[in-house]
């Protein structure tokens, strides 16, 4: 029996595709709306419905959950002023532009749960932050700021809201932990900067796990991090990545280095981080089955 009918934005990137499979292995129909039709009938399972638009949406009115993670990824080089306003237009515009057709219908899901990133506390150093924790003003905090303002209009509609904020997804094809592989297999691999920035992470089947618990409890809502309960430093995840290939990593790759080479995303991404804890998942029940680093990467790498 088809518990939910999730209609989905960023099907296609590597959190959505994870959310696709595991919604139809448990029974769910599920719609994407895409802007690439053919390349999202390559990229995802051929039961899911793919949609250019939301005209288009078989029995929209059936859907109980949007999941909307379209954005422009934020990692790929250095940023600009034509980039952060598509950061901002593929994310809040799109959001935006949902609602405003929602609204025009008269519905809504009754459940959206949408992205958002540790990013909205701006760069901190020691101090532990759960979803009550304060931010401090940066690009990254305005732009997810920006996201959940956009989606709370849905609450207007009647829709129960989680934003999901969002930290380092580790997956061993996809996302950050991809990309650091190729180096620490050769031995390259090293902290970047002073290696005292915090580190959010959470495996990718904790990911998934965690918006599931959101779509079961229909008392969360607001914002929820979705990051595992033991944040480490970026020294700490050196070590213990290097530990787990069995490489050593003892480079360094010097702060001013990368500030020239990445400039401002450098130091709001790479140079600085957020000692992030997941108050609201641990106090709703969520059970993280990867809650320690090495484990998680030990799964991912074995």
């Amino acid at each position: 029996m088809v518990d939910h009918y999730l209609l989905m934005t960023g099907g296609t990137g590597f959190l959505g595709q994870a959310l696709c499979r595991h919604a139809l292995s448990r029974g769910h129909r599920v719609a994407v709306l895409t802007r690439n039709v053919i390349r999202a009938g390559d990229l995802l399972p051929k039961n899911i419905g793919l949609f250019s638009s939301l005209n288009d949406v078989a029995d929209l009115e059936k859907v109980t959950c949007l999941v909307n993670l379209a954005g422009e990824p934020l990692i790929n080089g250095r940023w600009n002023k034509a980039r952060k306003e598509k950061f901002m237009a593929s994310r809040v515009g799109t959001t935006q532009s949902l609602y405003a057709d929602f609204s025009q219908r008269g519905f809504a899901p009754r459940l959206v749960v949408n992205g958002s990133a540790v990013g909205y506390y701006g760069p901190h150093e020691d101090r532990l932050l759960d979803e009550s924790g304060k931010f401090h003003d940066s690009f990254s905090h305005q732009l997810c700021a920006a996201w959940e303002n956009a989606a709370k209009q849905f609450t207007e509609l009647g829709s129960r809201v989680c934003l999901v904020r969002t930290g380092i997804v580790l997956d061993k094809e996809k996302g950050a932990l991809a990309r650091m592989l190729p180096s620490f297999r050769m031995a390259l691999g090293g902290v970047i900067g002073n290696g005292k920035q915090w580190m959010p992470w959470i495996h990718v089947e904790d990911f998934v796990g965690l918006v599931f618990h959101l779509i079961r409890r229909s008392d969360i809502r607001g914002a929820v991090n979705a990051t595992a309960p033991n944040p480490v430093t970026n020294k700490q995840f050196t070590k213990i990545l290097g530990a787990v290939l069995h490489r050593p990593a003892v480079f360094r790759i010097p702060g001013p280095m990368v500030r020239l080479i990445f400039g401002e995303m450098a130091k709001e991404l790479l140079l600085s981080g957020q000692k992030v804890y997941p108050r609201k998942a641990l106090e709703t029940g969520y059970e993280f089955k990867f809650p320690q680093l090495e484990a998680a990467l030990k799964d991912l790498l074995a």
